[in-house]
């Protein structure tokens, strides 16, 4: 937990309020490949299942790859 960074706005407007991040840093020191972060008015049970879902090891099934991410993630088809 740490003080909110500046783009992320929550409803509340205390300067002193907490919130959460995460990122994948493939590499440390590295460019990251994404970020979310989390203000602290993010029901809990939000944030449970988004950090949840980051450790579940299975596969994330997608019919098709995002816009721009051809070149780093790739469709395993079942069967």
């Amino acid at each position: 937990m740490e003080t909110l960074p500046s783009l992320v706005h929550d409803v509340d407007p205390r300067d002193d309020l907490l919130g959460w991040q995460a990122w994948a840093e493939p590499v440390l020191g590295a460019p990251y490949l994404w970020c979310a972060g989390f203000s602290a008015s993010v029901p809990h049970e939000l944030l449970a299942a988004f950090a949840s879902s980051l450790a579940a090891p299975g596969p994330v099934p997608r019919h098709t790859l995002p816009q721009g991410a051809k070149d780093r993630l790739t469709v395993v088809r079942r069967g």
